[in-house]
């Protein structure tokens, strides 16, 4: 028996080694205990960011995490603390770090002061890349950012530092703009800068290009230089969106001058069909509709600006133009769902989304009538058309939580 149980004390020991063999090591200790740990083995701290069921973070650790060189490294130079950003300790440590994408990876020295920082999925070598640069005081994130205070505005410094920024998701559009400024035009002709420029125009959903820079400018009198690196599709989805983006601008400031300016550019751009806009790794982050661009920046024009009539006769072009399409007309109801109370427009928004089931029944058109019923008041009539709207949700087979919740709403309402 005694045989035996060392036997087996053995066999777990191989197994626990094995298993550690395999992927990185995270020790199992507390983050106030960790730099004790680090300055003990005389290593640096990496505080990995995760939560179960984040799909990146399990794509690190099945790819990154397992293999050979990542972990000898890590074993080598790092003290390695896992921490769940939606339990225990995690929760308020993540918000120390400002922590705000899974999965993050905070490199500190044994004394606790960042030496680097990046976020979202590596390949091996690359995360081993970024290990390194954070214990290579040249190459840390923390070394760039004293370089920038310090004055730094080198056209090369400058092109790293916003690499730097955008894997640590802390990218600044003033960093952006600093370099593109030290970039003549015949230098954006060049490879590294059509690609950052298409990156960098619109990165993280933000604008970081200008409308009116003369970087759009390049953009948009050069977009055959794009097409060997890009699709040109996505080239000209990223113009859509600057130029839309400064038309809804300069509403916002009631500038009439840069409005009409930007929308004369939209025109070209309301051509009926969709543009999904792709982000670097293919995903599609945003989509929007080309059809009525420009009558409904005018329509938002008009509205900031209080000029009823101008606004009435540009939702009357509106409607006439999507009156046989279904889905559109049921997108323009929702909207007026979400925005307004105004009894009239509720009206108009009712009228839409009845001729939307008309033309094509279905449950989205269904459980908007049936929402816009609720903000009516018609309590009775927007229960039934829930229902209806739950039963062609599971013919199509389709999530229908909301409507569940506006039933309970509409309930609740009921009692009182």
């Amino acid at each position: 028996m005694k045989v035996l149980l060392i036997l087996t004390t053995v066999l777990l020991l191989q197994l626990n080694l094995i298993a550690e063999d395999t992927t990185l090591v995270f020790r199992n200790t507390s983050y106030s205990e960790v730099f004790k740990l680090a300055k003990k083995e005389h290593k640096n701290v990496l505080l990995y960011f995760h939560f179960y069921g984040c799909g990146a973070c399990l794509k690190m650790e099945k790819n990154a995490f397992a293999d050979k060189q990542v972990i000898t490294f890590f074993d080598q130079n790092y003290i390695c603390l896992k921490l769940n950003t939606r339990e225990g300790e995690g929760i308020e440590i993540s918000k120390t770090y400002n922590v705000r994408i899974n999965p993050a990876f905070i490199f500190l020295d044994e004394g606790g002061k960042i030496l680097h920082r990046i976020v979202g999925v590596y390949q091996p070598d690359e995360f081993l890349a970024q290990a390194r640069n954070a214990i290579s005081p040249a190459n840390s994130l923390s070394y760039s950012k004293e370089q920038y205070k310090k004055g730094n505005r080198d056209a090369d410094f400058l092109f790293d530092y916003c690499y730097k920024l955008r894997d640590a998701s802390e990218l600044d559009s003033l960093v952006v703009n600093e370099y593109l400024e030290t970039q003549s035009l015949n230098d954006l002709a060049k490879e590294k800068n059509l690609k950052f420029i298409y990156e960098f125009a619109i990165h993280r959903r933000q604008m970081y290009i200008a409308f009116d820079s003369r970087v759009y400018q390049f953009m948009k009198s050069n977009r055959e230089l794009f097409s060997p690196f890009f699709d040109p599709v996505q080239v000209d989805t990223r113009l859509m969106y600057i130029t839309q983006s400064e038309v809804y601008r300069s509403i916002k400031m009631k500038d009439e001058a840069a409005f009409y300016k930007a929308l004369e550019v939209l025109k070209t751009y309301d051509t009926g069909q969709e543009y999904n806009f792709k982000e670097m790794n293919g995903g599609i982050s945003m989509w929007i509709n080309r059809r009525s661009l420009v009558l409904r920046a005018e329509m938002a024009f008009y509205e900031t600006n209080g000029d009823i009539a101008g606004y009435n006769a540009t939702l009357d072009s509106l409607l006439i133009k999507i009156w046989d399409d279904s889905e559109a007309l049921n997108m323009f109801a929702w909207r007026y769902y979400q925005k307004y109370d105004d009894t009239s427009k509720i009206e108009k928004a009712v009228e839409c989304v009845k001729r939307s089931i008309e033309l094509n029944s279905n449950y989205a058109n269904n459980d908007t009538y049936a929402a816009l019923l609720y903000k009516q008041g018609k309590y009775e009539l927007a229960i039934k058309q829930a229902e209806k709207a739950i039963e062609l949700a599971k013919e199509e087979n389709v999530d229908f939580g909301e409507t569940s919740r506006l039933m309970q709403l509409i309930q609740e309402k009921q009692k009182k």
